[in-house]
């Protein structure tokens, strides 16, 4: 054959099999797959996408049904000539169900589940379709080693590894939602997430500051809200649900559409929730029959007054625990020019008030002390557009600009028994962010995170005072509002963080993954207060630890992450982890006046931050065939400077010398501070195991462990939960599935308590001592038993019932200040067309 004629053929089969070339991408971003496995239904042919998503088919035959498989997203199937028709580009769209094999929060980037050594637990949308929560923070009692503090129906504090309220970061969408004046107490924020619209929650277990700042010591808590898909083959989907639990007589209305078409899509969802008065357990196996019965409430409420306490038909229905909640959401997906999408994302939420149900039996010389103690309604705005771009050059290959507005506003209204004074105290949180996440080019061993955030905090505090104007048992006005002092700075306050991270990830070899990042957080606070004429007693600013009126406070902190996990084989993985964590002191830290039970706690300009360094082992092992997973964790955390109440310095009179005695709001009171207590560890262990019996029956456990030194001068920290665990038996076949949870608890002995009040000693019961004298006890044991159930009637109509509670055992959650729910039926069915 001539020269000629053999270039003529080679030009022609290059030709050919360029012609021949697939380009794989996602569905939604439209960003380029490499790796992705292609083979035919022998799997004697096979290949795989390069960088760029590219690969060539020229090797399968034309009757090759030819299958494309990437982990995290759906398996999808073509001939040649379907692929033809597509004009060879091959769009695949995320699995739901295989996502759970990767993990999105670690360094705000996906990363496959083994190759990261931090615990990580993942609750899908169809964990949470099986087993609807009533609210975002019950939700969370899904996931392991998780428990929720509650002081009112409308509660829901997450505890993780012995930290709480601040030192757990709560992220919905990439955007944190810890703000400004997120308390060291306990925190109901987790309950403006609408469980019904959302995707799947990762929760990161320990030290997490490197990928998101101050505040993730004891963990991370990400929502992910549901996001619509561009061009599905559904183009309307629509769902309704609706669930009943007769505990507290609740129902949770939920509905959502979701639109696709070829360059935009959109999801729109509204739930509405009516919770009523809680009925607790009657069950006391523990032995104290008056524990946690209401045999007096208020029925004070908006324009009704009654001057004394009414007597409870039922001290078990547990009165002022009820309030409703409507929850909205709309996000659009919107693809761009040059490989752009805009995502646009938009939730409120709003409460009515909320009775704080502890204060509201806090009792006082034998006598119930406050007849109206609510948060008025709380309200959380986000609007969030979210700019995803693809250049694919080696250090910008791909990356994330998110901007986030939030508004957040919050009130306490109380009145005292034998008191017309209504007092008023309303905060309005502002917070601006931005955030950069960028990823580099992938090579086939290394990959390189990194980015930016910016966040800015504005809190608004004002307080007021009124009289009620009665007209027999009718409140018919008020008098002209009296300035009274306000919970966080009067003259306002700002909040403001800058931070850099880097994450770098590196395959040793198949069975080695290292990971190592660091990031850089500076911080900026100012406070002011106006010290006007009688609103706070001179005494406040005449402060033994310094001047009052004014705080301005500036930290930075450099920390960092090391982490390996070893594969030696398909059944065993090993991880260690040793991460730096902080927590920079906030506004609710350095600048609140609060008084509860004779206790103020008041500003401490001196306050510093915390800082947390914790080391991390697991081994997991998984059966060959594939029956069971077991997994230990074992971790240390070390802290320095921590953040614990203590009382103030004495204040003395300047002429004489003499400690002076402090008025507040015409109470004697005790002054508190937030100060820096000294050095601590927290030790603790988890396991969690899961065995299938058989095809279709899987028995699991999960069990936890912490506990804490004493720091010298302060006793225990606060938030260490009793030894804790659930087990569970799970039947799913065809249509059909069943599950029998227990949850239990140890004891906590009242020396184990925090002296600050952080852990509601005197939310526990009572008995009298050797001497006679009364005492609290502590925590007592509890071990509950719940069942539920699901049968999909069609594909479209799922039906639940459940019993939660089955011996109907009276209990509370550690630290709570009201009763767990006694027995309750439960039912709920949800319906898609």
């Amino acid at each position: 054959m001539s020269p000629k004629k053999l270039t003529l053929l080679f030009i022609l089969c290059a030709g050919f099999i360029s012609a021949q070339e697939v380009t794989i991408i996602d569905a939604l971003t439209s960003e380029p797959i490499a790796g992705v496995s292609l083979y035919n239904q022998t799997k004697d042919r096979n290949t795989i996408s390069d960088d760029s998503g590219k690969c060539t088919v020229a090797l399968f035959d034309e009757k090759d049904i030819i299958s494309f498989q990437y982990m995290g997203y759906e398996l999808k199937q073509f001939n040649k000539q379907e692929l033809k028709r597509k004009n060879y580009i091959v769009s695949l769209n995320i699995d739901r169900k295989e996502l759970s094999e990767v993990i999105l929060s670690i360094a705000r980037t996906p990363t496959k589940k083994n190759q990261i050594a931090e615990k990580v637990s993942v609750i899908d949308a169809q964990e949470i379709k099986r087993n609807p929560p009533q609210t975002g923070a019950d939700l969370l009692l899904l996931a392991p080693s998780i428990r929720l503090q509650k002081s009112q129906g409308g509660g829901g504090s997450p505890v993780l590894r012995g930290f709480e309220a601040n030192r757990v970061l709560l992220v919905v969408d990439g955007i944190r939602m810890n703000n400004a004046i997120y308390r060291s107490g306990h925190l109901q924020n987790a309950i403006t997430i609408d469980p019904n619209a959302i995707e799947r929650v990762e929760v990161v277990y320990g030290s997490s500051s490197v990928g998101y700042g101050s505040d993730a010591l004891g963990g991370v808590v990400h929502y992910f809200t549901k996001t619509p898909r561009i061009n599905s083959k559904d183009k309307i989907k629509n769902s309704f649900s609706s669930n009943f639990n007769a505990a507290n007589e609740s129902f949770v209305h939920h509905f959502d559409t979701e639109l696709s078409f070829k360059n935009w899509a959109s999801y729109s969802s509204i739930s509405i929730s009516k919770f009523g008065n809680l009925r607790m357990g009657e069950n006391r196996k523990h032995g104290y029959d008056a524990w946690g019965l209401v045999p007096f409430y208020s029925e004070n409420k908006g324009r009704k007054y009654v001057a004394q306490p009414t007597v409870n038909s039922n001290p078990n229905i547990q009165k002022n625990s009820g309030y409703d909640q409507v929850d909205v959401l709309q996000k659009f997906n919107i693809k761009l020019p040059k490989e752009k999408l805009l995502t646009l994302n938009i939730q409120f939420s709003n409460s009515s008030d909320i009775p704080r149900f502890d204060k509201l039996n806090e009792y006082k010389n034998g006598e119930l002390r406050f007849a109206e103690w609510h948060y008025g309604p709380q309200k959380r705005f986000l609007f969030s557009p979210q700019l995803k771009v693809f250049p694919k050059k080696k250090l910008f290959y791909k990356g994330y600009f998110t901007l986030a507005y939030q508004n957040i506003k919050e009130s306490r209204v109380s009145r005292k028994f034998e008191e017309l004074n209504r007092s008023h105290q309303n905060e309005n949180v502002h917070v601006w962010s931005f955030n950069g996440d960028f990823e580099t080019q992938k090579s086939k061993k290394r990959s390189i995170a990194y980015g930016f955030e910016w966040v800015k905090n504005k809190v608004l505090s004002s307080a007021f005072s009124q009289e009620l104007i009665l007209n027999g048992s009718q409140i018919t006005g008020f008098s002209d509002p009296t300035s009274i002092p306000t919970r966080y700075p009067s003259a306002g306050s700002d909040y403001t963080s800058a931070a850099f991270y880097g994450n770098f990830k590196w395959d040793l070899s198949p069975k080695t993954t290292l990971t190592a990042g660091g990031r850089y957080t500076h911080t900026w606070l100012k406070a002011r207060w106006e010290p006007n004429g009688g609103v706070y007693p001179q005494w406040l600013f005449d402060s033994p630890i310094g001047n009052l009126t004014a705080i301005d406070n500036e930290n930075d902190a450099l920390t960092g992450s090391l982490s390996i996990t070893y594969r030696p084989s398909r059944s065993w993985q090993l991880n260690f982890l040793a991460s730096s964590g902080f927590r920079s002191p906030n506004i609710d830290d350095l600048g609140k006046i609060r008084e509860s039970r004779g206790i103020l706690l008041i500003p401490n300009p001196t306050l510093k931050p915390e800082y947390a360094n914790n080391l991390d082992f697991g081994i997991s092992y998984f059966t060959p065939n594939k029956k069971g997973a077991f997994a230990l964790r074992l971790y240390s955390t070390f802290l320095t400077n921590y953040i614990g109440r203590q009382f103030a310095p004495n204040y003395t009179d300047q002429l004489t010398g003499h400690v002076m005695e402090l008025r507040f709001d015409e109470d004697i009171v005790q002054t508190q501070i937030n100060d820096n207590m000294g050095a601590a560890s927290i030790h603790g262990a988890s396991f969690e195991g899961k065995w299938n019996l058989t095809p279709h029956l899987t028995v699991s456990s999960d069990l936890t462990f912490t506990r804490t030194d004493f720091i010298e001068g302060f006793g225990p920290l606060p938030s260490i939960l009793p030894f804790y665990g659930a087990n569970m038996l799970q039947y799913n076949k065809d249509k059909l599935s069943v599950r029998i949870r227990n949850r239990f608890s140890s004891a906590k002995n009242p020396e184990d308590y925090s002296l600050g009040g952080e852990d509601g000693l005197d939310e526990t019961p009572v008995e009298l001592n050797s001497e006679g004298f009364p005492q609290f006890i502590g925590t007592p044991s509890w071990s509950i038993f719940n069942l539920s159930g699901s049968y999909a009637w069609t594909e479209q109509l799922v039906i639940r019932a459940g019993l939660e509670n089955v011996f109907d055992v009276h209990y509370r959650e550690f630290a709570s200040g009201i009763s767990a729910s006694g027995r309750s039926l439960m039912f709920g069915a949800s319906l898609d067309f």
